[in-house]
């Protein structure tokens, strides 16, 4: 009976440290949890985000679109939009499809997006749940993206549409590394999240 009694805490740990299981991501493999890739590194996922990034609602960077975005992700030069701004001449060689000519007109326009409405601005960021609508009910009702950064769950709770669950999301977003880091370079860069 002891030696049973003893097996059972071990058991207990390899259980917990068992490889979960369940449908993969078909680009990552990372195992889907609530119908979506749950990897915030993978190539979906960040093609998902530059190309809402690049979209007229957002920043309005037209010469980048989804082609583009999916091979900046699979080559795994950008995670984030801020990373867009700091791609040397020789990355964006990598790209293929893009002329010289093509190339300057992107970082034109990615020079002139710089400047964007604060809820334009928020809507590229990829809140979950945060539609362009909503995005502009934000910064209508808390002010500013720097005081979303700040604003606890409850608070959001008390904007109409935004349930707990979402509630909880878009504070959780402000919270997690890689968010923090495409914030930090994005505010470096010169985008305003006062205002």
């Amino acid at each position: 009976m002891t030696e049973r009694r003893m097996l059972l805490p071990f058991q207990a740990v390899a259980n917990f440290f068992k490889k979960p299981s369940g449908p993969k991501c078909p680009e990552c493999v990372s195992v889907i949890i609530d119908d979506a890739c749950p990897n915030l590194d993978c190539p979906l996922k960040v093609t998902e985000w530059i190309t809402r990034w690049c979209s007229p609602e957002a920043l309005n960077i037209p010469g980048l679109g989804q082609p583009e975005a999916e091979q900046l992700a699979k080559l795994g030069l950008v995670l984030h939009p801020g990373e867009l701004y700091g791609l040397s001449p020789g990355d964006w060689a990598r790209i293929e499809g893009v002329s010289a000519d093509q190339l300057d007109e992107i970082q034109r326009q990615m020079e002139g997006s710089k400047s964007p409405k604060p809820s334009a601005l928020l809507h590229g960021l990829r809140l979950p749940g945060v539609s362009a609508n909503m995005a502009k009910r934000l910064i209508e009702e808390i002010g500013s993206i720097d005081s979303l950064q700040e604003t606890k769950p409850n608070r959001f709770q008390e904007i109409d549409g935004i349930d707990e669950a979402m509630a909880f999301e878009v504070y959780r977003w402000f919270r997690d590394s890689v968010n923090k880091q495409a914030l930090k370079m994005l505010d470096q860069i010169g985008f305003n999240f006062t205002d």
